[in-house]
């Protein structure tokens, strides 16, 4: 059986390649699907290869798999519809299949769309419901209804969706990504933008899989927490290092430290087990951290002597208001305790922070601008709330009408508000997402050098205006915020 899996080309609709990380999900399949008897399988990340439409129907055509598997997130949910379009006019009798976070979270309609063309979505972690698809199709013997995590509609065109499928909990057991399988190869992966240009080829990996926590805003799948052995996750390190001289290593996982004192004795095997490689001499690790009082200046000394120097923690807000309405289930206090431990620790620090919640008020913006101010992080990451479907945000949204588009390409987290609260309109959510972008990103500087840019050609004078205009504004609002509530 010849199976194709597709990461969509979503870059035509955006005019940009969404992300330059190779797509995880997709080659964790093919190597359980490899490992598993089948070897005619190829992964193919349409949008890193910048495939037109019209290269992915030629694509299709030529290769004539049985099976397409296709991924998506929520964001890209139009990409998939027109892969899946595109794959059921050229390949009539295929089989198409999606996954991943999208599909997972509204599978009718997922699977109502585009004429019907999608015949099963797996959903969740997919590597066993895939496998047993596949079999199933493959020696068309056995009842779908029996296959775990699966969604179809039946001959009464009826949804069908079956018990969940359990976690995987033997991490060890599951093949590492196929990047063999994969097109384009890995020199096309520019990775981690924000490191410096010597530090490429970078790749991302897993080490765990889940999170156990609550945070409102999440739309994400496995809540059961599961750890990878030490040895089996710097195994694949020196693999990537070998195999691709790569230089820097980020880890997916959702909480690599502050989740309790227990996953500090496996953070420190994991750094004992680099050290012991000497990969530390290679390897610059980025990982992501919750702020808790779990997290401990030893571990994180031991996480820097093994070259893990970025930590990027999820803060979300400087309102302890705000941060108990989202279930985020942190303290403000830890914020700023666990920022100053990593810096004594010597590993640089990323906070991200998010606009809009429901019940967040002006003053509670000018408590995140305080905690930016007094953490100086190394880097902040801010974005605009995206309340993506199967988060508990989003129902509520939903429920009290205050969503304004459903236009998944409009949830990209940095232009457009696609929602307003009680308490502000999109426009005031996007002017104080603008202000702490211009405070905490841009700086003053920034718009000091574009304005005297302005002045070297005739279009930046044509944008001057407009520029200064934006400029005053954003200054205004952060007066005035910082004098308001001071």
């Amino acid at each position: 059986m010849k199976i194709l899996l597709i990461n969509p080309p979503v870059f035509n609709d955006l005019g940009h390649v969404l992300t330059h990380t190779p797509p995880l999900g997709l080659m964790y399949l093919a190597g359980y699907l490899e490992k598993n008897g089948y070897s005619d399988i190829r992964v193919i990340d349409a949008d890193v290869a910048r495939l037109s439409w019209q290269d992915l129907e030629n694509l299709l055509i030529e290769e004539k798999p049985e099976v397409v598997g296709i991924t998506a997130s929520s964001f890209i949910l139009p990409a998939l519809f027109k892969v899946a379009e595109i794959t059921r006019r050229v390949l009539p009798d295929s089989i198409i299949v999606t996954g991943g976070y999208g599909p997972t979270k509204e599978p009718e309609k997922i699977l109502r769309t585009v004429n019907q063309a999608i015949n099963f979505i797996v959903l969740g972690e997919g590597e066993i419901t895939f496998l047993e698809l596949i079999k199933c199709l493959d020696n068309k013997v056995g009842n779908l209804n029996d296959i775990r995590g699966l969604a179809y509609l039946d001959k009464n065109n009826s949804l069908v969706v079956t018990p969940p499928r359990e976690y995987i909990k033997d991490l060890d057991s599951v093949p590492w990504p196929a990047y063999h399988l994969l097109f384009p190869d890995f020199s096309r992966y520019h990775g981690m933008t924000f490191l410096k240009k010597e530090r490429s080829p970078s790749v991302t990996m897993f080490a765990s899989r889940g999170c156990p926590h609550r945070c409102a805003f999440c739309s994400l799948g496995s809540k059961m927490y599961r750890q990878r052995s030490p040895k089996d996750v710097v195994a694949e390190m020196e693999f990537y290092r070998n195999k691709f001289s790569v230089q820097a290593v980020q880890l997916y996982d959702d909480e690599f430290v502050g989740m309790s004192y227990q996953q500090n004795v496996w953070i420190e095997e994991i750094c004992a087990e680099i050290i012991k490689k000497g990969l530390q001499k290679h390897l610059v690790i980025v990982v992501q951290g919750r702020c808790s009082e779990y997290v401990e200046l030893e571990t994180l000394k031991k996480m820097r002597q093994a070259g893990i120097t970025w930590i990027w923690w999820g803060v979300e807000s400087g309102s302890q208001k705000i941060l108990d309405s989202i279930k985020k289930d942190i303290k403000v206090e830890n914020v700023l305790r666990d920022f100053d431990l990593a810096k004594k620790a010597d590993i640089k620090r990323l906070m991200f922070i998010m606009v809009g919640f429901p019940g967040e008020t002006p003053a509670d913006i000018n408590l995140t601008a305080k905690i930016i101010k007094k953490v100086k992080p190394d880097v902040v990451r801010i974005h605009i709330l995206s309340p993506y479907p199967g988060s508990e945000l989003r129902k509520y949204l939903e429920e009290n009408n205050l969503l304004e588009t459903t236009d998944y390409y409009k949830y990209d987290s940095q232009t457009t508000v696609i929602h307003h609260t009680n308490e502000m309109s999109a426009e005031e959510i996007k002017k104080y997402y603008d202000m702490l972008v211009f405070r905490f990103i841009h700086g003053y500087w920034y718009f000091a050098k574009l304005l005297i840019k302005s002045l070297a050609t005739r279009e930046g004078w044509q944008k001057l205006f407009g520029r200064i205009k934006r400029a005053t504004s954003h200054f205004l609002a952060w007066v005035n915020i910082s004098r308001d509530f001071s």
